[in-house]
C-alpha cells in the first residue's frame, strides 16, 4: 500500500471530524462525507483509510437502523484490517459488530464479537483504551440481556477501573455509567441506578452541544424510569416528556417507542388509564413494526397488565399470547416468567383458579431456575479463584503423595506375592460355584419361559389364519348379489371370527399372568372422567338392543390410585357380558362409589339369573353356565385374577327379581402400594377436571422443547375432554371446543398442529368439522383424528372419505391414542423434509388437499411478484396473503418446517441456486437479483444452505 502525504492526511482527518459531527443530527451528510473519505483513500491506495471509511459508513447505517448494511460495512472494515494487521481497525470493527448484534437480539454473537475486539487490541494508546472500554460495555449489555447480571456488572466495573487509572473519553465512560444504571434499575436498586445516571449526564455534558443534547436526552429516558419506580411522578413526567418531544423530531423510532412505554406507566400513576393505553399501544406498535420482538413483547405485556387492571382478562390473554409469540424470537427467560405470571392473574380473574394456580407455579419454577443459574455462575467464579490460589500447594502435595505411593507399592508387592496363592485358590472355588449356580438358574428360567410363552405362541399362531378367514368373509359380504341364506351364514362366520379374536386376546393376558410378566402399575386417576370414557362406548350398543342403560357415578371425580389398564379390562369385560347375555329391553345399571379408601364398582343386568351352584364356579377357568354355554369361561376368570393382582376382589350375586350383579372392590389409596407398584411419575399426568373451556395452556421450555405442538380437542362430553386433555397436557398446548362449529372457529384462529374430534356432536358433528377444515386453506393441512363409539366399518369409511387422517373407536387406549397422534405429526414432519429438498415450490406435488394446493399457489403468486424485492418482509408477506402473522407462521411451519422469515430466505436461496445453474448472469448479480442487498451476506447464507459458496457451487455444477 502507498503512503499518504501530510496534506492528504489533513484532508482525510478533516472529513473524519465532519463525519463525527454529523452522524447523529444529519445522517445524509454523514453518508456524503463517509463516501468522500472512502473515495479519497481508495484513490491514494491507502488501506487503513479505506478500512476506517467502511467502519464510519457502517456507523451511519447503524444510526439510521439499516442494520444489515451496517454489519456488511463493519465486516468489510474487519477483513481489510486483518489483511493489513491493523489492530485498531480490527478492534473497532469487532466492537461495532458486537453492538449491532445485540440490537438485533443476537446476544451470543454480540458476546463473541466484543471479546474478539478486546483480544484484537495490542497497542496501549488512547484510541486502543477507548475501544477496549467500549467493548467491555457492549459485553455488559449482551450479558444483561441474557439475565446474567453478575457478569454484566463485572464488565462495567472494569471500565470504571480503567477510567480511574487514566480518564477515558466522556462519551465512553458515560455509556458505561448509563448501562450500569440500567442494570441497577432492572435489579430494582433504584438509588444506585439514579446515581449512575447522574454520573453519566455529568460526562455527557462535556461533549459538544449537539451530541451532548442527544446523549443526555437518552439518559433522561432511563432516569425518568428510575424516578417513576421511586414514585417521583412529576420528575419522571418532565424528563420523559422532554425526551419524547426531542426524539419525535429526530425520528428515532426505537427511543420513542421506549419512552411511550414509560409515559404510559406515568399516566397510570396519575390515574389516566385512557392516555396510558394510548402510549402503550404506540410503544407496542412501533416496536413490532420495526422488527424488535423483545421490546414489542414488553409493550404487549404492559397492555395486558392494563387490561387486567380493568378486569378484562380475555383481552389481556390475547396480548399475552402475542407477546409469547414475539418472545419466540427474543428467547428471554425472564420475560417468559412474567408472561406466565400475568397469564395466571388473567385466569384468576376469569375464575379458573386451577389454571391460574398452574401457571403461577410454572412462573415460580422458572424464576427459581433463573436464580439458580445466576447463583451457579457466582459459585463457579469463586471456585476458579480458589483453584488458582491452591494450585501450587496441590502440586507439592501430589509430589509428596507420589513419593509415598512408590514406597508403599514396594511394600505391597511383597505382601501381594505372599497372598496371591491363597487368593487364587479361594477365587477358583467361588468361581466354579457361581458358574454352577448360574447354569441351574438359567435352566429354571428357560423352563419358566417355555411354559409362559406356550400360550402366547399358540395365540399368535391363531392370528394369521384368523386374518385369512376374516378378510375373505368381509369381501364376500360386500357382494350385493349375495343370497339371504348365504349372507346369514357369512355373518355368523364373521361373528365367530371376532369372538375367536377376543379369546386370543384373553389367552395372551392369561399367559402374562401365568408367567408373572404382568405387573401392577398404579397411577393417580380422576375416576369420574376415566369411567365416563369407558362406559360411554356402550351407549350405542344399548340403543341397538333397546336396553335401558343407567350410569350412576357417586365419586365427584375423586383422584384414585389404580392401574388403568387392569381396571379398563375389568370394566369392558363385565359390561360386555352384561349386554351380551341380557335380553332386549333389559336394564343395565353401572354404579361406582368410594368408601374407606376402597372403590366399589358394580354392574347389574336384569332379565337373567344365575343359580347358587353356578355362582360357586363362575370364576373358574373354562366354566360355562347351563343357561348360556356360548361363552369361553375365560373372561370372568381373567377379571378375577386381574383384581387379585390389584389387591382387590370380585363377587357375584343373583336373584330372579334383581337379575345378576357383579361387584368389583379394590383399594385406591397411595399408601396401599409399594414404590415398585407405582408408575414412574414421568409417564403419567394427573387427570384433573378443568373448569374453563375452551382453554389455552401456555408451555415453557422446562415442559416442552422449543415450539411445542398445539392440539385442538373437540368433544361434547366434558369428561372425555378432561380425560384426553390429561393425556396430552404436559407435551402439547391443548385447546378445547364443545362442538364442530366452535371447533372449526378455534382451528381457524389458532392453526393447531393436530385435531382430535368426536363424531356425534350437537350443532355440527365430526364429519362436518372435517369437511370444513379440509376445504379451508388455513386449516386444510391439519391432521384430523376422529373418535367415536360407533365401530362400524361404513362409519369409518365415511370419515376417511371426507379427509379424516385416522379413526379410533371408544373405548380407546391412551397409549394407542398418543401413538396415533405422534404418527400423524411424524407424517407431517416427513412432508416438511420433502419440501426442504425441493428446488422450488411445487404445489401439486407438495400439497395434501386441494385447499393446500390453492394456498401454495397463492403463496407462489406472491413469491413470483415480491420475492426479488429487497423490501419484501414478513409483514408484507402477511398482508399479501390476507392472514395474520401468527396464522401465516403456523401454516408455513406446518407445511414447510420454516418460520415466515426463514421461508422467504430459503426461497430466495433456492431461486439463486437455479439462476447459478442456468449460468445466464454473473454470480455477483445473483444475490441482488433474488433480493439480497449485500453480496457477502448472500454468499454466507448460500454456503450455510448448500454447503458451498456460489462460486464453488458453479464450479461443481
Amino acid at each position: 500500500m502507498a503512503t499518504i502525504s501530510a496534506e492528504d492526511s489533513i484532508t482525510l482527518a478533516t472529513y473524519r471530524v465532519k463525519l463525527s459531527q454529523y452522524v447523529n443530527p444529519i445522517p445524509d451528510s454523514a453518508f456524503y462525507y463517509g463516501r468522500k473519505i472512502k473515495a479519497l483513500a481508495t484513490s491514494l491506495n491507502y488501506g487503513k483509510g479505506i478500512a476506517d471509511a467502511d467502519y464510519l459508513l457502517g456507523a451511519c447505517f447503524k444510526r439510521v437502523q439499516e442494520n444489515d448494511s451496517a454489519i456488511n460495512s463493519f465486516k468489510k472494515s474487519l477483513r481489510l484490517s486483518e489483511i493489513l494487521a491493523y489492530d485498531i481497525g480490527k478492534g473497532r470493527a469487532y466492537n461495532s459488530l458486537g453492538r449491532t448484534y445485540y440490537l438485533l437480539g443476537k446476544m451470543d454473537s454480540s458476546i463473541v464479537a466484543s471479546k474478539n475486539a478486546i483480544a484484537s487490541i495490542k497497542e496501549e494508546n488512547t484510541t486502543a483504551k477507548t475501544i477496549i472500554a467500549d467493548s467491555h460495555t457492549a459485553l455488559a449489555i449482551a450479558y444483561s440481556r441474557k439475565n446474567d447480571m453478575n457478569k454484566a456488572i463485572t464488565q462495567l466495573l472494569k471500565v470504571d477501573s480503567m477510567h480511574h487509572k487514566t480518564p477515558l473519553r466522556p462519551d465512553v465512560i458515560a455509556a458505561a455509567y448509563q448501562n450500569l444504571g440500567n442494570i441497577y434499575l432492572e435489579l430494582e436498586e433504584y438509588p444506585s441506578a439514579i446515581e449512575q445516571f447522574d454520573k453519566a449526564n455529568d460526562q455527557f455534558a462535556k461533549l459538544p452541544e449537539g451530541a451532548s443534547q442527544f446523549y443526555k436526552n437518552t439518559t433522561n429516558v432511563f432516569l425518568g424510569n428510575a424516578y417513576l419506580q421511586t414514585e417521583k411522578i412529576e420528575l419522571a413526567d418532565s424528563l420523559l416528556s422532554n425526551s419524547y418531544n426531542y426524539f419525535k423530531k429526530t425520528e428515532d423510532h426505537r427511543l420513542v417507542a421506549e419512552i411511550t412505554n414509560y409515559l404510559g406507566q406515568v399516566e397510570l400513576k396519575k390515574n389516566n388509564p385512557v392516555k396510558a393505553e394510548a402510549y402503550f399501544i404506540e410503544s407496542f406498535t412501533v416496536h413490532r413494526d420495526n422488527d424488535r420482538p423483545y421490546e414489542a413483547a414488553l409493550g404487549a405485556l404492559e397492555i395486558a397488565k392494563l387490561e387486567l387492571s380493568k378486569n378484562r382478562p380475555d383481552i389481556a390473554l390475547n396480548y399475552i399470547k402475542e407477546a409469547n409469540v414475539l418472545n419466540l424470537d427474543a428467547d428471554n427467560s425472564k420475560l417468559q416468567q412474567e408472561l406466565l405470571f400475568y397469564a395466571g392473574q388473567a385466569y384468576n380473574q376469569k375464575g379458573n383458579y386451577k389454571e391460574a394456580y398452574k401457571l403461577s407455579n410454572l412462573a415460580k419454577k422458572l424464576q427459581d431456575s433463573l436464580q439458580q443459574v445466576q447463583s451457579a455462575e457466582k459459585i463457579k467464579e469463586i471456585e476458579a479463584i480458589y483453584e488458582t490460589e491452591t494450585k501450587d500447594r496441590e502440586i507439592a502435595l501430589l509430589t509428596s503423595q507420589n513419593e509415598l505411593a512408590l514406597q508403599q507399592k514396594a511394600n505391597q508387592r511383597n505382601l501381594m506375592l505372599a497372598g496371591l496363592g491363597v487368593t487364587t485358590v479361594i477365587g477358583l472355588f467361588f468361581f466354579f460355584q457361581y458358574q454352577n449356580r448360574k447354569k441351574t438358574n438359567k435352566k429354571l428360567q428357560e423352563l419358566d419361559k417355555a411354559k409362559s410363552t406356550f400360550f402366547a405362541n399358540i395365540s399368535h399362531e391363531f392370528r394369521t389364519p384368523l386374518a385369512l378367514i376374516k378378510g375373505p368373509i368381509e369381501d364376500q359380504l360386500e357382494e350385493s348379489a349375495l343370497k339371504g341364506s348365504h349372507r346369514r351364514n357369512l355373518l355368523a362366520a364373521q361373528r365367530n371370527t371376532e369372538r375367536l379374536e377376543g379369546l386370543v386376546e384373553q389367552l395372551l393376558a392369561l399367559s402374562k399372568l401365568e408367567s408373572g410378566a404382568m405387573k401392577i402399575q398404579v397411577q393417580p386417576t380422576a375416576i369420574n372422567s376415566f369411567l365416563k370414557a369407558q362406559t360411554e362406548s356402550f351407549q350405542y350398543l344399548a340403543s341397538e338392543k333397546n336396553n335401558t342403560y343407567i350410569i350412576d357415578l357417586n365419586t365427584s371425580d375423586q383422584i384414585c390410585w389404580l392401574d388403568q389398564d387392569i381396571f379398563e379390562k375389568a370394566c369392558v369385560n363385565l359390561l360386555g357380558n352384561a349386554f351380551k347375555y341380557s335380553p332386549d329391553k333389559a336394564t343395565i345399571r353401572v354404579t361406582c362409589s368410594i368408601a374407606n379408601d376402597y372403590l366399589h364398582f358394580t354392574v347389574q343386568n336384569s332379565g337373567i339369573s344365575i343359580s347358587a351352584k353356578e355362582q360357586e364356579h363362575i370364576f373358574t377357568r373354562f366354566y360355562q353356565t347351563q343357561n348360556s354355554n356360548s361363552g369361553s369361561g375365560i373372561g370372568l376368570a381373567l377379571t378375577k385374577e386381574l383384581m387379585q393382582l390389584h389387591k382387590g376382589n370380585i363377587s357375584v350375586d343373583s336373584s330372579e327379581l334383581d337379575g345378576v350383579t357383579f361387584k368389583v372392590t379394590f383399594p385406591i389409596s397411595e399408601e396401599t402400594y409399594s414404590p415398585e407398584e407405582k408408575l414412574d411419575p414421568q409417564l403419567y399426568t394427573d387427570t384433573i377436571v378443568t373448569t374453563a373451556e375452551p382453554q389455552l395452556i401456555l408451555e415453557t421450555k422446562s415442559i416442552s422443547p422449543d415450539d411445542a405442538p398445539m392440539l385442538l380437542l373437540i368433544d361434547d362430553s366434558k369428561e372425555i375432554r378432561d380425560y384426553v386433555t390429561s393425556i396430552f397436557e404436559t407435551t402439547y398446548i391443548v385447546i378445547t371446543a364443545t362442538n364442530g362449529k366452535e371447533g372449526f372457529e378455534a382451528a381457524q384462529k389458532h392453526i393447531p398442529d393436530v385435531i382430535i374430534s368426536d363424531v356425534m356432536m350437537p350443532i355440527e358433528d365430526g364429519f362436518e368439522l372435517t369437511k370444513h377444515c379440509k376445504e379451508n386453506t388455513l386449516t386444510s393441512h391439519i391432521p384430523i383424528l376422529l373418535l367415536t363409539a360407533k365401530n362400524n366399518i361404513t362409519d369409518q369409511l365415511e370419515g376417511l372419505g371426507i379427509g379424516a387422517d385416522a379413526y379410533l373407536t371408544k373405548p380407546f387406549s391412551s397409549k394407542l391414542l398418543k401413538a396415533r397422534v405422534k404418527n400423524l405429526l411424524e407424517n407431517r414432519r416427513k412432508l416438511q423434509e420433502r419440501f426442504s429438498q425441493e428446488l422450488i415450490l411445487t404445489p401439486k406435488e407438495i400439497a395434501i388437499t386441494s385447499a393446500d394446493e390453492q394456498f401454495l399457489e397463492r403463496l407462489q403468486e406472491v413469491l413470483d411478484t415480491k420475492l426479488t424485492n429487497s423490501e419484501f418482509s414478513a409483514s408484507i408477506f402477511c398482508e399479501e396473503m390476507g392472514v395474520s402473522r401468527m396464522q401465516l407462521h403456523r401454516k408455513l411451519k406446518a407445511l414447510t418446517g420454516y418460520a415466515t422469515t426463514e421461508f422467504i430466505r430459503s426461497q430466495r436461496l433456492k431461486l439463486a441456486k437455479q439462476l447459478i445453474e442456468q449460468d445466464k448472469i454473473s454470480i455477483s448479480e445473483v444475490g441482488y437479483t433474488v433480493g439480497f442487498n449485500d453480496h457477502s451476506y448472500f454468499s454466507k447464507c448460500f454456503k450455510q444452505e448448500f454447503g458451498h459458496s456460489p462460486t464453488e457451487f458453479l464450479k461443481n455444477s
